[in-house]
């Protein structure tokens, strides 16, 4: 897809997506195509914003989609918080994910204003499909998450060690940036009044301890072969086809890694404490074993995959546990962080980031 770099503005505001500009931008895809008129639905707001718009066509419209939905910064306050991870989006929907071999929603626009610090994207009306969206309250199947793990295995296999990653490798700052605001002494006062602050304290009892503790695993990270990351990978941004195949929404953070990144959150996110016990080695088994199967002949180990997992347990410390709830909800946050300290104390956080 070609990407729409552009020094005019993009829409700012979901009320500034109109039908005229829809029929400019999709006509990328479809030429010719006249919009005459939307209805606007379904709006969730979270680190981007997102609505449906029910499309009305001239002349018909056979064969176009009946709607698509919208997704950029149309919250001005948000938007400067992420605006970096807006245009990453945009930029992997136009650059890379035609070599994703994972079930994504399909892009009809995928734009970028610089000067304006905002990128937005047009996608497929997944609800036509029927699909089933996740959420960290879903009772996730061994089966599911099996998928999941290697649908991942194989992106990974895809990207693995390739030399096309170099110039995305600067898109792991804006996700660790954030993270270190995250420590910062006023936010993490307020973390501590949360439930389950006694088990984090007893790992990291201060911001700095928190701080140390992703540099490690940053630095960890680095010297390992990189691979290209989901890069949020938690359960709220997975759908399920009719069938359970499982899809991978939300491409915000995506940067070349460390698998252990993708693995931690997905398992920690989706399975609660006595799943993830019972299951998480096999799963990591499994990751390798689909790896191979892929054609990665530097694998490594089962014992250096298990110790990247452990360690990168140090991601949703920050990312699960100290959460804004403008971000996710209390609710979700809260049912998270607790699957991620119980991770942490269970698999010896400290040690795995003490390893070499």
């Amino acid at each position: 897809m070609p990407l729409q770099t552009t020094r005019t503005s993009l829409p700012l505001t979901l009320e500034e997506v109109n039908p005229d500009w829809l029929t400019r931008v999709l006509r990328t895809q479809f030429p010719g195509v006249t919009i005459t008129s939307t209805v606007r639905g379904a709006e969730r707001a979270g680190t981007s914003t997102s609505a449906r718009f029910a499309l009305t066509y001239a002349a018909g419209g056979t064969g176009l989609p009946a709607a698509v939905y919208v997704k950029g910064g149309f919250d001005a306050v948000m938007r400067r918080r992420v605006w970096a991870a807006l245009i990453q989006e945009a930029r992997f929907y136009a650059e890379l994910a035609d070599d994703v071999p994972l079930n994504i929603p399909r892009a009809y626009f995928a734009g970028v204003d610089e000067q304006g610090r905002q990128g937005v994207v047009i996608l497929e009306d997944l609800t036509a499909r029927g699909v089933r969206f996740g959420h960290a309250t879903d009772n996730v199947t061994l089966d599911s998450v099996a998928a999941c793990v290697t649908g991942l295995a194989a992106l990974h296999a895809r990207f693995w060690g390739n030399t096309r990653l170099g110039p995305y490798r600067h898109w792991a700052e804006p996700q660790r940036a954030y993270l270190r605001y995250l420590c910062r002494p006023k936010h993490w006062a307020d973390v501590l009044r949360r439930p389950d602050a006694d088990l984090l304290v007893q790992l990291l009892p201060t911001p700095e301890a928190a701080l140390a503790g992703l540099d490690a695993m940053w630095a960890a990270n680095d010297a390992r072969t990189p691979t290209l990351l989901h890069g949020d990978c938690h359960g709220g941004n997975l759908f399920f086809e009719a069938d359970g195949h499982p899809g991978f929404l939300d491409w915000q953070c995506t940067f070349p890694g460390n698998p252990g990144h993708d693995l931690g959150e997905l398992l920690l996110t989706t399975l609660d404490t006595g799943d993830r016990r019972g299951w998480e080695r096999d799963l990591i088994g499994l990751y390798r074993d689909v790896l191979v199967g892929h054609g990665v002949r530097d694998a490594p180990s089962r014992e250096k995959l298990w110790l990247d997992y452990r360690r990168n347990i140090m991601h949703d410390m920050v990312s699960s546990v100290l959460n804004p709830y403008d971000m996710q909800t209390a609710e979700v946050t809260t049912i998270t962080a607790g699957r991620t300290l119980r991770a942490a104390h269970d698999l010896d956080l400290l040690d795995a980031l003490a390893q070499p």
